[in-house]
């Protein structure tokens, strides 16, 4: 050993050489810097760190220094080995001769190595984790120092190793916490004291809708619902958080990021520092939505069997074994005379009979012998009993259900005596509304119209005439002259019978709504649109619309009836389709339309779409020989509804009446025929003078405009001008072509027969109106 070259390094010195080259080093750079160090302060060629195997049977480098350089970390056997005593917790120094005492171990003879030293790694339980060893290629004599060297620093690897230890642990667990964090089956959300979210869970962005990089920029408050009284109950319980109150179970709704409100139930607590200061608020999410909306379904279901229950016709009692009244509706409180208040909880004995209680308790028997109906029928023949104490026969069912192990019985009866009386009257009301049907059909005449006169037969004929087909008509006459009795006749006259006749009165819808009233709106249209609304046209669908009062209709609403002349098809208010339709239309009017068109107020093409067929109702006065049937008819009529017997109308009261020109025409004379009657004390019919207005307009005065018999002609003339302008336009359009899909007849809708035979009524001929 006296040949060993000397460690040049004091141990003092060395210590802190070493010290000083790993104090800044971790993990596995302070094995390596430690290997190096440990080499040169003790001036040996070889020094390394080890582990053990789990198996105790070999060992790994954690870093080898190899002259000048560090070498390869491998694992070798330890068998063999110098380090097999070190390994097994001793602490070996071989002064030389090292490969003449292992020569199994190849390594050190690579090495050249002459001498050894080597401590063992202790980790926290005791347990050789490791060691710390030299080697040198020369004697080394003085292992002592370099033992309590490595000593020192076998501790410093220790304390390294638990280090490591702990932080792969620590990792570990953060990573199993980030996994179940991450993982949880319900939403985690964390936030600052100003509302900031600062982490989240993957459930907690599916559960807001909210995108990462949304979370990233938004305040807690974000979820506070818009809506009162509800925003200020969840500010309330987030300012209760902050000021550190926890929340093991509250529910409440909270807005997602769609806008909508889902329920949810939320605990949360605080996060303190180390000064007990609030940094953080942690809340766990659990989404209820679904079973609140299984609780108001619940709810509106039970709401819905309580009405159906309390507005049912036939008594409802529930009781239950013992004859302890649950539930009493109020059909059960009329038939039985008592307020449900006083029912309920008592017995249901003193509303039964002898009869009735056999019944009863022999239902209750089968039930409870396992029945296989859950219903028995008590049939008639029994009675019940009222609060008073009297009897009525009723008819019953009796069932059974159970809650839990609370058995229930529902009786249900009705009073026979109440039944047969509301048969009475359903009949009554069958023979009533027999009449009512009659006396309807009496008021809108659709049989027939009274009267015979020439110039009412010939409106008859076009009625005849026109009926059957699906053609647009024009119903033109003063007020009062049975305008809209002709529409209703057309209508029950066609194919369209069995389909509605829908009425409107353009005159009486309102200027703002009158879109709106004929071709409907969708919900939220415009305001006020609540809902959304079919309109006339869409109603009259397959049946006839029958527009009155045409003459009124405003310019922009004019355009659009046009077009559903034209096209069969609208468009309802704020739709983005069109909706096509089948109907006929006939309009009406007591305005002159070539007046109003004449003065811009009526647009002609609608003019000529509408007047494809006109018919023009004489007014009463051209058509007085009907005025004895009408002054019969309208007196059956009133004298019956009032309860007058008048038999006859003097000859002075029908010249009378006979005399004056009736601007107001048919409806005029109803009013004056009703008064009349309801001033009538005898068996005549008196028509005193008051009754019609002084100053009667004769009715030979024909230049008056209250009896405009020479303006209805120039109007017949009028319209016969425009029909046979039209007719002529529509020729020469089909280059006179009166027949085929292009011809005259089927843009006119006519039939080519009935075209021809207005055209050599209106004088159309081609050979005089052909020329352009």
């Amino acid at each position: 050993m006296s040949d060993r070259t000397p460690i040049f390094l004091p141990e003092d010195a060395a210590l802190r050489a070493i010290a000083q080259g790993v104090e800044a080093e971790t993990g596995d750079r302070f094995f390596a810097s430690l290997a190096q160090n440990l080499a040169l302060a003790l001036a040996v060629q070889y020094a390394f760190v080890t582990q053990l195997s789990e198996d105790g049977t070999r060992f790994k480098m954690l870093a080898v220094w190899e002259r000048d350089h560090f070498g390869e970390n491998i694992e070798l056997p330890l068998t063999g080995t110098p380090c097999e005593s070190v390994l097994h917790g001793e602490i070996a120094h071989y002064a030389h001769g090292l490969c003449a005492l292992f020569p199994q171990d190849k390594g050190l003879v690579e090495w050249g190595a002459e001498s050894y030293c080597g401590v063992p790694v202790f980790d926290a339980q005791g347990r050789v984790f490791g060691h710390v060893a030299i080697v040198d290629d020369k004697p080394m004599t003085d292992g002592p120092r370099g033992i309590t060297v490595m000593r020192i620093f076998a501790a410093r690897v220790r304390a390294e190793i638990e280090r490591l230890r702990m932080e792969r642990a620590l990792r570990l667990s953060e990573q199993r916490y980030r996994e179940l964090y991450e993982g949880a089956p319900v939403p985690f959300v964390s936030a600052t004291r100003d509302g900031r979210l600062v982490r989240w869970n993957r459930k907690f962005v599916e559960w807001s809708r909210y995108s990462e990089a949304q979370l990233r920029r938004l305040n807690a408050l974000a979820f506070a619902p818009q809506a009162e009284p509800e925003r200020q109950v969840f500010l309330r319980r987030y300012e209760g958080i902050l000021s550190g109150r926890e929340v093991a179970y509250d529910e409440q709704p909270l807005r997602l990021a769609d806008g909508s409100l889902g329920w949810a139930a939320v605990s949360t607590r605080a996060i303190r520092d180390q000064e007990g200061r609030i940094v953080e608020a942690q809340t766990i999410i659990s989404d209820i939505t679904d079973r609140k909306r299984a609780e108001e379904a619940l709810r509106v279901s039970e709401e819905r069997l309580a009405r159906v229950i309390d507005s049912a016709m036939d008594a409802i009692v529930t009781f239950d074994s013992s004859h302890r009244i649950e539930l009493f509706n109020g059909a059960a409180e009329n038939i039985f005379k008592i307020p449900a208040g006083q029912a309920l909880g008592a017995s249901l004995d003193r509303f039964l009979t002898d009869g009735l209680r056999r019944a009863l308790e022999e239902s209750m028997q089968a039930f409870g012998g396992g029945a296989a109906r859950p219903y028995v029928w008590a049939p008639g023949g029994l009675t019940a009993k009222r609060a008073d104490g009297s009897e009525f026969p009723i008819e019953a069912t009796v069932s059974h259900f159970e809650v839990g192990t609370h058995k229930l019985y529902t009786l249900i009866l009705r009073d026979v005596d109440e039944r047969r009386r509301a048969e009475a009257e359903l009949r009554e009301l069958g023979l009533q509304n027999e009449y009512l049907q009659e006396e309807i059909k009496q008021a809108h005449n659709f049989e027939e119209i009274v009267g015979q006169s020439a110039a009412l037969n010939a409106v008859l004929n076009k009625v005849r005439l026109v009926a059957a087909t699906d053609s647009t008509v024009l119903i033109l006459g003063e007020t009062g002259t049975g305008k809209e009795l002709i529409a209703r006749a057309i209508h029950s006259a066609s194919a369209r019978r069995d389909r509605p006749l829908i009425k409107v009165n353009c005159a009486a819808l309102p200027a703002g709504l009158i879109e709106s009233e004929l071709f409907g709106h969708e919900r939220g249209a415009f305001t006020g649109a609540i809902d959304k609304r079919i309109g006339r046209f869409e109603l009259a669908n397959g049946g006839t619309l029958f527009l009155d009062e045409i003459g009124e209709l405003p310019p922009e609403v004019q355009v659009k009836l046009l077009r559903v002349l034209q096209e069969r098809e609208f468009e309802r208010i704020g739709a983005s389709g069109s909706v096509k339709v089948d109907l006929r239309v006939i309009a009406a009017t007591n305005r002159d339309l070539n007046q109003a068109m004449a003065e811009g107020k009526f647009r002609r093409d609608l003019f000529y779409r509408l007047n494809v067929f006109p018919i023009v109702m004489p007014p009463l006065r051209e058509r007085i020989e009907d005025l004895a049937l009408l002054v019969h008819y309208f007196l059956r009529r009133h004298a019956a509804r009032i309860g007058r017997r008048i038999e006859r109308i003097p000859a002075a009261a029908m010249a009378r009446m006979a005399a004056y020109a009736w601007p107001g025409n048919i409806r005029e004379l109803e009013n004056v025929v009703e008064r009349a009657v309801i001033l009538c004390r005898g068996p005549e019919l008196d028509v005193p003078a008051e009754l019609i207005p002084s100053g009667p307009m004769s009715r030979a005065d024909r230049g008056s405009p209250m009896a405009p018999n020479g303006a209805a002609e120039r109007a017949d003339r009028s319209l016969a001008r425009t029909e046979k302008q039209h007719i002529i336009e529509v020729l020469k359009h089909t280059n006179w072509r009166i027949e085929g899909p292009n011809g005259a007849a089927a843009i006119l809708k006519l039939n080519p027969s009935t075209l021809r035979s207005r055209m050599k009524k209106l004088g159309v001929e081609r050979s005089r109106d052909g020329i352009s």
